[in-house]
C-alpha cells in the first residue's frame, strides 16, 4: 500500500473520531445536565434551543421502540459504509464523495453509541420556528454526508453524460 494511503486513511479515521467525538461531547454537556433538571438553553428565542430528547425510533422518532433493531441494522450499514470507504479509496478520490463518506460513518457511530449503551439516542436540537424534529449532531454528520454524496452523483452523471454525448 502507497504511503498516501496509508495518510489518507488515517486522515479519515481521524476525522470520522472528531465528529464522533463531538456528538458524543455535545450530548455529554448539553443534553446530559437539561435530561437530568436544567431548564431549556434558548440559543434564540422562539427559533432555536437546546431540549433534552430521548429517541427510541430513528429518523423523525419513526420505528419507536426498536432500539436494538435499529442498533444492529446501523452497525451492518456503519460497516459496509466504511468498507466501501476503505476499497473505494483508490478508486474514487473526489473529496466531496469522501467528505460524505466519512460524515455517514461518524454520524452512524455516534447515534449507535447511544442505542447500545441506553437504548435510546440523545436528541436536542430544537428549531422551534419550523417545529422541526429534535436532532443531534450525529443526526446532522448523517444528513449532510447524505447530501454531499447526492451532489457527488448528480455531478458525476451530468459529467459523465456530457462526455458521452
Amino acid at each position: 500500500m502507497k504511503r498516501k494511503t496509508i495518510l489518507t486513511i488515517i486522515v479519515e479515521v481521524l476525522l470520522i473520531l472528531v465528529f464522533v467525538s463531538v456528538d458524543l461531547l455535545t450530548k455529554t454537556f448539553i443534553y446530559e445536565p437539561i435530561n437530568a433538571g436544567a431548564p431549556d438553553i434558548v440559543l434564540i428565542n422562539n427559533i432555536l434551543k437546546f431540549t433534552a430528547v430521548q429517541n427510541t425510533g430513528a429518523s423523525f422518532g419513526i420505528f419507536k421502540g426498536n432500539a436494538i433493531i435499529l442498533a444492529i441494522i446501523s452497525l451492518i450499514i456503519i460497516i459496509v459504509v466504511f468498507i466501501i470507504q476503505m476499497f473505494s479509496l483508490t478508486k474514487l478520490k473526489d473529496k466531496t464523495f469522501r467528505f460524505g463518506l466519512i460524515l455517514i460513518v461518524a454520524g452512524g457511530i455516534g447515534n449507535i453509541v447511544d442505542r447500545f449503551l441506553l437504548g435510546h439516542v440523545r436528541d436536542f436540537i430544537y428549531f422551534e420556528l419550523i417545529d422541526f424534529p429534535v436532532f443531534n449532531i450525529a443526526d446532522s454528520c448523517l444528513t449532510i454526508g447524505c447530501v454531499l454524496i447526492i451532489i457527488y452523483v448528480i455531478i458525476y452523471y451530468v459529467k459523465d453524460c456530457k462526455k458521452n454525448k
